[in-house]
C-alpha cells in the first residue's frame, strides 16, 4: 500500500512539471496537484494526455506545448507557464529521453540530441524560471538525473554522460542560487515507465535479482521523492542527488547486464 505524505506548504504553489504528460512526469504533476499546488504541464508528442490531466483540474492545471530540444522551445515554455500561473515558485524538469548507441556507432545527431534535450534543457528552463524563483526565499528546483549518470551505462554512454552533466549542474546551481533557491536531484534507477518498458522486458527480472530489495522501482516511488524536495520538510536538503533506485549504486553495475559482442 502506497502512503502519501501531506505536505501543506505546497498548497496554491506554482509548479512547472516539463515531460508532465508521460511516466514520471505524469505521476509527479498529478502528486503536485494533489498536494493542491497549481501545475503548468509541459509535453512534446502527449497532447492528449496533458490537456486530459488540466480538464481533470479546471483553473489548478494547464497544458503547455513545447519542443525543449531548442532554447526558444524552452523560453517560451517558461513564459507562457508564469503568464498562465501569475509567476512561478517551482521547476521540476522531467523531460528527457533515452536510448541505445554503442560508441563505435555513434553518430553525431545522436549525441547532439540528447544533450540538447537532457542538458541545454536545464541551463535554458532554470535560466528563464529565475526571475521567478525565490522571492519569498522557498524557490524550488528538483531535477530528474539517473543512476546511469553516476556510474555509467554500457552501450549508452552519451545517455550516461548527459545525466553526469546534469548532477554536476544541480551542484553548481544549488550553490549559486541559494539561499533564495534549493536546487537538488532525483536519480532514479530502472523504473517502469513507457521509455523504459520495451528494455524492462527484456532485462527486468535479472536487473531486479541484483538489487538489494528484489524488484524494480513504479514511478510512485520516484515521485514521493520529488515532493519531498520540492516542500519544506527538506529544507535543509541543498545540491543533494538522491538516488532511488532499490540499492543498485551498492551492487552489480548496470552494464554487466548487458550482453557483450562476441
Amino acid at each position: 500500500m502506497t502512503v502519501v505524505a501531506r505536505y501543506a506548504d505546497l498548497a496554491g504553489r506554482r509548479a512547472l512539471v516539463t515531460g508532465g504528460s508521460s511516466g514520471i512526469g505524469l505521476g509527479i504533476a498529478e502528486a503536485l496537484l494533489g498536494q493542491g499546488a497549481r501545475v503548468a504541464v509541459q509535453y512534446r508528442s502527449h497532447r492528449a494526455a496533458a490537456e486530459a490531466l488540466a480538464a481533470r483540474h479546471p483553473g489548478q492545471a494547464m497544458a503547455i506545448g513545447a519542443d525543449l530540444g531548442t532554447e526558444a522551445g524552452c523560453v517560451a515554455c517558461v513564459r507562457e507557464a508564469a503568464a498562465a500561473l501569475g509567476g512561478l515558485d517551482q521547476l521540476v524538469h522531467s523531460a528527457g529521453i533515452w536510448n541505445e548507441a554503442p560508441i563505435a556507432t555513434l553518430q553525431a545527431d545522436r549525441l547532439e540530441e540528447i544533450f540538447r534535450v537532457n542538458v541545454f534543457s536545464a541551463f535554458y528552463l532554470v535560466r528563464e524560471a529565475l526571475p521567478h524563483l525565490g522571492h519569498d526565499g522557498r524557490g524550488n528546483v528538483v531535477l530528474i538525473g539517473s543512476t546511469a549518470g553516476q556510474r555509467g551505462e554500457a552501450r549508452h554512454a552519451h545517455y550516461a554522460a548527459s545525466k553526469g552533466a546534469l548532477q554536476s549542474l544541480a551542484m553548481s546551481l544549488a550553490v549559486e542560487l541559494a539561499p533564495g533557491t534549493r536546487v537538488n536531484l532525483v536519480s532514479p534507477g530502472w523504473i517502469r515507465t513507457p521509455m523504459a518498458e520495451a528494455a524492462l522486458d527484456e532485462t527486468g527480472a535479472a536487473i531486479a535479482a541484483t538489487l538489494p530489495n528484489r524488484r524494480l522501482g513504479e514511478v510512485d516511488d520516484v515521485v514521493q521523492a520529488v515532493l519531498y524536495l520540492a516542500s519544506e520538510a527538506s529544507g535543509h536538503l541543498v545540491g543533494e542527488d538522491l538516488a532511488v533506485s532499490g540499492g543498485a549504486l551498492l551492487v552489480v553495475p548496470r552494464g554487466q547486464l548487458v550482453p557483450r559482442d562476441p
